[in-house]
């Protein structure tokens, strides 16, 4: 069993990820104990996690890095980075690095650079491991939490954070039919993949979101000139990010629309005025973002469910719009008829040879078309934790450690994070971060979501962990 005799206080951080690396980063500069961090993560580096371990170029974060700093107090913080370090990680930035689109490889290297500084400059006392492992058993006790790891250690904390991030879903029959074909990649982040599709005169790519511009941008750096044909079950395409103003703060001239049916009238309303005054809609989800946590929080199950039955894909390609740089490679290849998208169903998928045959269902009926390639652009979605394959999520809904959400996304807790147990007991030393709480706060997978709440979750933690008589003085 690993124990640290010189630290009083042990966290456990299950999943080292953005929100796992950041959760750390901000447990250590603000401590005013000793403490023990350990993260459990089986990749090498921490603070990558799935969105930050590509290492295409052309992958960029979806906003400019002046929003995007780890400390909100300071927050030209990446932008100093970047002008220091960019360079010699192979980016040169430009002249207004404030307003620029980093690739997401940099971003991974300034958190993975930040843990390490927060690591150094902790407060006398504390300590830090990384254990290169998965969890696979929790077992909670009103003071102290047991994890066992997949390399059969043991270890003990006072507190458990479950920083578990996104699962990717198990492949459906319409694509394990095609899985080994060389023509199929099951992720646009998949280079060796995406490699092989070079030659291919016509890709078929299944969604029309952030993940389609990744998969667009990497063909079209590799040279690919065939063409893309874009499908998506609601005809949604999303566009690229552009200087759109906060023009006023229309959800806080009323009561909160409680329906999704009350908030789409209201949202529509001033889309139309913003249309008659010739302003652009990207400022809708600025004025929108703030209340989502209040609107989510105050629905009832029935009403946010009906929201992501039938708004989700609307709001999915408002408020997450791409980076101008990566999307210049999708409106190129529609100004060049090499991209045409459509509203369609995927049905199912076989071998033809060389060729990958897929049957869509459209609008107009239901077609067989053969492609060179096909790409699975609908990224890494599963929050039914009741669906995820992942041995520990399993031993913890087993266990009655946790329950799913009664919406079906994440696992139940708290506002603030406790989680929940399958009776109905709050953790008091058992907390979630990110995508756990999909359920939760909705919006929980952005850099400034999962950024607000590592810093609420550490103040909390440390305000149980902190001696009184410190507080005071």
């Amino acid at each position: 069993m690993h124990t640290d005799p010189h630290s009083f206080r042990s966290i456990a951080i299950i999943g080292g990820g953005f929100a796992g690396a950041l959760t750390a980063i901000k447990l250590l500069d603000r401590t005013e104990v000793p403490l023990s961090v350990t993260i459990l993560e089986p990749r090498e580096e921490l603070g990558r996690g799935v969105a930050y371990s590509t290492t295409e170029a052309v992958h960029l974060v979806n906003g400019p890095a002046s929003t995007f700093s780890l400390h909100p107090e300071e927050p030209d913080h990446l932008v100093h980075w970047l002008a220091e370090n960019a360079p010699r990680y192979g980016w040169t930035p430009p002249a207004d690095i404030a307003s620029s689109f980093p690739p997401r490889y940099l971003y991974g290297a300034y958190v993975r650079d930040e843990l390490r500084r927060a690591v150094s400059t902790a407060r006398s006392g504390s300590s830090f491991r990384h254990v290169r492992a998965s969890a696979t058993r929790l077992v909670s006790a009103p003071h102290k939490i047991e994890i066992t790891t997949s390399e059969g250690e043991t270890i003990e904390a006072d507190e458990v954070i479950l920083a578990l991030g996104v699962f990717q879903p198990e492949l459906a029959p319409r694509e394990a039919a095609v899985a080994a074909h060389p023509g199929f990649a099951a992720s646009p982040w998949d280079s060796t993949a995406l490699d092989r599709l070079v030659d291919a005169q016509e890709i078929l790519l299944i969604g029309s979101s952030l993940s389609m511009v990744d998969a667009v941008a990497s063909m079209e750096a590799r040279g690919f000139r065939g063409h893309y044909r874009v499908i998506s079950r609601r005809g949604q395409f999303i566009e690229d990010r552009r200087n759109a103003t906060l023009e006023r703060d229309f959800l806080a001239e009323g009561p909160l629309p409680t329906t999704a049916r009350s908030l789409l009238s209201v949202v529509k309303a001033e889309r139309r005025a913003l249309a008659a005054a010739g302003k652009d809609w990207q400022a809708l989800p600025l004025a929108i973002r703030p209340h989502i946590l209040p609107l989510w929080q105050k629905a009832s199950d029935t009403e946010r469910l009906r929201f992501a039955r039938h708004l989700r894909a609307f709001w999915d390609v408002t408020a997450h719009r791409a980076a101008p740089d990566s999307y210049h490679a999708v409106s190129n290849a529609i100004a060049e008829g090499r991209l045409r998208h459509q509203p369609a169903r995927l049905l199912a998928m076989r071998r033809s040879g060389r060729l990958i045959a897929a049957t869509l269902k459209t609008r107009s009926g239901t077609e067989v078309r053969s492609f060179g390639g096909v790409i699975d652009c609908r990224g890494h979605q599963l929050h039914d934790w009741r669906r995820i394959s992942d041995p520990f999520v399993r031993n913890l809904l087993a266990s009655g450690e946790v329950r799913p959400h009664s919406t079906g996304f994440g696992i139940d807790a708290t506002e603030q994070g406790d989680v929940i147990s399958e009776e109905g007991r709050v953790h008091r030393n058992i907390s979630a971060i990110g995508h756990p709480l999909r359920g939760v706060a909705w919006e929980s997978s952005s850099i400034t979501e999962q950024r607000a709440q590592a810093i609420a979750l550490a103040d909390r933690i440390l305000g149980k962990l902190t001696p009184l008589s410190l507080v005071a003085s």
